[in-house]
């Protein structure tokens, strides 16, 4: 019976570590560029004249940071249907690329925000990655994301990345989208004017 009760409060904290962060707590703003803000009122902080569509998700509107300290680059995802020019994303590269900043980070941020959860890494590869979730689940709440990727290609630089998302407002855009495109008919590639065969489709 003494041996239960000693393991009482150990099962408490183990279930209170698994419980998601307060939407309340969630961070929503670094570097000065905040989940919910005006891209036209952050003209100083972000290329404006280069906003473009994402390919496959061209509910989202990226539009990428100036050169800002502390940061070796980076973007924000705009609303581009329920919302105009609203950020919703924040995704930025830390300066410092070194594992020992990414645990200085790891540490400071489960100080404010409590424990994370581990993201898995492909087999052999090199790469960690935490996620912090507020409110009751991913999709419908803010999340934050820190991860360390080494020798990573064009997506994924090598390097500390952190990125704010606001998956409600996210969701919303998509809903937006979906919405506007039911029932249209599926556009028709307009070039090239002949019949293609596997040559166009392979390189030469």
């Amino acid at each position: 019976m003494i041996r239960c009760l000693l393991v009482l409060p150990v099962l408490a904290l183990c279930l209170v570590a698994a419980v998601p962060a307060r939407a309340a707590d969630a961070p929503t703003e670094i570097a000065g560029l905040a989940l919910g803000a005006n891209a036209e009122e952050l003209r100083d902080r972000l290329d404006i004249s280069r906003m473009a569509p994402l390919w496959d998700r061209p509910w989202m509107i990226r539009a990428n940071l100036k050169p800002t300290k502390g940061f070796a680059g980076g973007y924000v995802i705009l609303g581009g249907c329920a919302t105009t020019n609203r950020v919703e994303r924040v995704r930025l590269q830390y300066q410092d690329g070194s594992m020992a900043r990414f645990d200085k980070l790891a540490k400071a941020l489960t100080a404010r925000y409590g424990l994370p959860t581990p993201l898995p890494g492909k087999p052999g590869g090199k790469y960690r990655g935490l996620r912090w979730v507020f409110g009751s689940n991913k999709t419908k709440g803010m999340d934050m994301l820190l991860e360390h990727f080494e020798g990573s290609g064009e997506d994924n630089p090598t390097g500390n990345i952190i990125r704010l998302s606001d998956n409600r407002a996210l969701a919303q855009e998509r809903a937006c989208y979906d919405s506007m495109v039911r029932g249209a008919p599926e556009p028709r590639p307009a070039f090239p004017l002949f019949e293609i065969d596997d040559s166009w489709l392979l390189p030469k």
